[in-house]
């Protein structure tokens, strides 16, 4: 991975210096551009056995770098043996560098590989926390180990967000936050991030700028805070990130018309340029929540949402689906083709690119190599 990605930082650089009639030049070769934005995507399929249609074509998508990785969802996971097949498949692919292969796994409601094949379960985040620190580095070494010896490399958790509204639906009534004060969240989430760590498993924090205080999900529709949402929600980031814990920060789709505008995960929302860049300090690898939410394809195509993502500074976007309905577009192949046309045709600047890509290969100096 690391000398995959070089060779595109290289060619970022290339792209950067050269000007607006270099990169026309470069755009000549389609096949380049896309996989220079291939590191940039991490993408869903549906299916759950090795020849399953749509993991052929995520197959096909890594081996030929219009990917960096997979995210696995529930919807994927059938049987022990068959999760155990495709993951081998991933690892083994004729791709140029070792792919992502994320899923989120927290515990409690959000517990993707627990009794359904036979595995331990994990405690939700809000169980965790009425216990002893000790008590939760046990826990978490256990979910840390069973990742690892799947094979998973990435960890989408653990959940930062202040519990300030119980009733909200998606993060109090789930159970998913360790708590309402800061000095709670930071010392579960350092457990949970530390475990993982041991194990050589990539995490990431979720979901700034803070989802606990919403009254809606993001999974139905935008989820605006500005009445809601408090500074306080920013202090679990910036006392993780002076730890060094934040190798990765996931970003909601969370609107606050006076603090960062519109959506923070797409263009004309300045939660990650403004906020977290400029006032948190933050130069770590900035993903998206999954940009399948109706959120986002609620208010456009997939197309635009996913350009949009890299114009609001995300370095890597996540999209798992385009809807429930369609389980036979190629998500990363089509994604793909977004990217690389804005790229070419300038309207995601060659530095952009090249900032992300990396942050993307710091970030993965931390995986434990198979």
């Amino acid at each position: 991975m690391l000398r995959r990605l070089g060779r595109l930082l290289l060619a970022a650089t290339v792209l950067t210096l050269s000007g607006q009639s270099s990169l026309a030049a470069h755009c000549s070769n389609t096949s380049a551009t896309s996989q220079l934005v291939g590191p940039m995507i991490m993408a869903g399929f549906f299916g759950t056995k090795p020849s399953d249609q749509g993991f052929q074509q995520l197959l096909a998508d890594l081996e030929e770098g219009l990917i960096g990785g997979v995210v696995i969802l529930g919807r994927n996971v059938g049987t022990s043996d068959d999760l155990t097949a495709m993951i081998e498949r991933i690892r083994s692919c004729k791709c140029a560098a070792p792919p992502f292969i994320a899923i989120d796994d927290e515990g409690g409601t959000v517990e993707r590989l627990g009794q359904n094949i036979g595995l331990a379960e994990t405690p939700s985040a809000a169980e965790v926390a009425r216990g002893s620190i000790t008590a939760a580095r046990s826990t978490y070494a256990a979910l840390a180990g069973k990742l690892a010896t799947l094979h998973i490399n990435i960890n989408l958790a653990p959940v930062v967000d202040l519990n300030t509204n119980p009733s909200n639906p998606i993060i109090g009534q789930r159970q998913r936050s360790y708590g309402s004060d800061s000095d709670t969240v930071v010392r579960y989430a350092a457990a949970f991030i530390e475990a993982h760590r041991k194990q050589g498993i990539l995490t990431v924090l979720k979901h700034f700028p803070g989802h606990g205080s919403s009254t809606a999900d993001s999974h139905a529709g935008i989820a605006d805070v500005t009445k809601t949402w408090s500074s306080a929600e920013l202090k679990p980031y910036r006392r993780l990130i002076r730890q060094g814990l934040a190798g990765a920060i996931m970003v909601g789709h969370l609107a606050h018309s006076r603090q960062w505008g519109g959506v923070a995960t797409q263009s004309g929302g300045h939660a990650i340029d403004r906020l977290l860049r400029r006032e948190v300090g933050y130069d770590g690898v900035v993903m998206t929540d999954d940009l399948a939410m109706k959120a986002i394809l609620d208010a456009k195509p997939p197309a635009a949402a996913a350009v949009d993502a890299v114009k609001a500074g995300a370095d890597i976007i996540m999209f798992t689906k385009f809807s429930d309905e369609d389980q036979t577009s190629d998500v990363g192949r089509e994604t793909n083709g977004a990217l690389t046309a804005a790229v070419c045709s300038g309207e995601i600047k060659g530095g952009r690119v090249q900032r992300s890509l990396a942050r993307i290969r710091q970030w993965t100096s931390g995986w434990k190599r198979p």
